[in-house]
């Protein structure tokens, strides 16, 4: 369990430093991490996207934000599920000498 909470922060950690950092070649994908979680519940009427004018693309609302972290913590929560559950195995089916 240790493994997939390490697992787990280390990719939140870089999700987010990313994000700050927002390297130019990085740019579009991670803008589609902040904003593709977000459409379907816009669509929904959710109000997830702030209503001022940002001079582009309307930034997401403090509910915006919550939705994109909970939304990226369980993808990763699963990613560090699936090393986890990986490892254990190769290590249960490895041999002892």
């Amino acid at each position: 369990m240790r493994i997939r909470w390490l697992a787990w922060g280390v990719m939140m950690a870089l999700h987010f430093l990313a994000l700050w950092g927002l390297p130019d070649e990085l740019a579009p994908a991670l803008a589609g991490s902040v904003y593709l979680p977000l459409m379907p519940l816009r669509a929904l009427g959710l109000p997830v996207l702030s209503s001022a004018q940002s001079g582009g693309w309307a930034g997401p609302s403090v509910l915006g934000w919550g939705v994109v972290v909970l939304v990226w913590a369980l993808i990763w929560w699963g990613v560090a599920a699936l090393i986890a559950r990986v490892t254990g195995a190769r290590r249960r089916a490895a041999p002892s000498a």
